[in-house]
């Protein structure tokens, strides 16, 4: 679970420990009955030894509250939260503690929030909120409507090119090929595929619009804009991206790939000459470019379908021979002469 100290909702979630006991008290016997600090320690340990995990809940940096999280039926994929504040939040605010509690975990789906907000003028007395069912509301949250990366699909006739924007929206991160079982795809990817209903128990659905495509951030329109203009034909697609991260090695073979002009082709072996220019070194290299484009986040953008075997075969790649045979295709046919 993170600490994410620059939510962009402005409510941030801290991990609290036993000794942390001190603060505890300070704040809640603001609304509660007073107790010994003995007591208090022994009542939040019982939760915390329980498998629970409790925090406070911050803006502008004063503690407003607290979460208890617990997984019912000790699931990994779902947590119930109970969120108790001294005035209600906002839905933002609330996505935001979601989006907290979800962090890196790549296998929870759903959060649960019930939520309380318990701050009440000349009250002297409030009963326990462990102990007492307060008024409250329930609010529900999956992964994919808190995750700070967007995600768009594309229909195409091998099923869904899936775009998958940075944190801030400002330019894409990888595009994954979503077809059958949804076989390599990221977890974020098939939960917001089965979040739209993209992804049945029985595999991809094909042929429907994203759901969400009229609410898309700017980014991910311009990026629907410009693979949908490549499939049509004769276009480069122009989408703002980050290079993606990897070995030295593996950052060399994508930039010489990069290089290669729509509706070219290089051999792997003619990509590891590009890098060392001494054949009896280049000539062990090739398996190794094969594997550095295997591992390409960004296909299409950084075409690595333009690499072929020596043997001019196609061989090894990520969304399947049939696929990459159908780009080429598509990319000769429309390709000028090459000068």
């Amino acid at each position: 679970m993170n600490h994410y100290s620059d939510d962009p909702s402005g409510v941030q979630l801290q991990r609290f420990y036993l000794k942390d006991i001190q603060h505890f008290r300070d704040f809640i016997e603001q609304y509660h009955s007073p107790r010994s600090l003995a007591a208090w320690r022994r009542l939040v340990k019982g939760r915390l030894d329980a498998g629970e995990q409790m925090f406070f809940v911050l803006k502008e940096n004063e503690i407003v509250g607290g979460v208890d999280v617990a997984a019912p039926f000790d699931s990994l994929t779902w947590r119930m939260a109970r969120v108790w504040t001294k005035e209600p939040l906002t839905r933002e605010e609330l996505k935001g503690i979601a989006r907290q509690i979800i962090g890196d975990d790549e296998v929870l789906y759903r959060v649960d929030l019930l939520c309380s907000s318990h701050i009440r003028k000349n009250m002297s007395y409030v009963r326990d909120i462990f102990d007492i069912d307060l008024e409250a509301t329930l609010n529900t949250f999956f992964a994919p409507e808190v995750s700070l990366r967007h995600v768009g699909f594309i229909p195409w006739d091998y099923g869904y090119l899936a775009i998958v924007t940075t944190p801030d929206c400002e330019k894409i991160e990888s595009i994954q090929f979503f077809r059958k079982g949804a076989a390599g795809l990221t977890t974020l990817v098939k939960q917001t595929a089965y979040f739209r209903g993209l992804l049945g128990f029985n595999g991809i659905i094909p042929g429907k619009e994203d759901p969400a495509m009229d609410e898309e951030c700017e980014i991910l329109k311009l990026a629907r804009q410009e693979l949908n203009r490549y499939l049509e034909g004769g276009h480069e697609p122009s989408i703002p991206y980050v290079f993606p991260e990897g070995t030295e090695f593996q950052q060399r073979v994508w930039q010489k790939t990069l290089e290669i002009p729509f509706g070219v082709v290089r051999t792997y072996a003619e990509i590891a000459e590009q890098i060392q220019p001494d054949k009896e070194k280049s000539g062990q290299l090739a398996r190794a470019v094969g594997r550095a484009l295997a591992a390409n986040p960004l296909p299409i953008i950084i075409p690595c379908h333009r690499v072929i075997g020596a043997n001019r075969e196609l061989v090894g790649f990520g969304g399947g021979v049939d696929m990459k045979d159908y780009l080429l295709q598509l990319e000769m046919w429309y390709a000028g002469p090459v000068s």
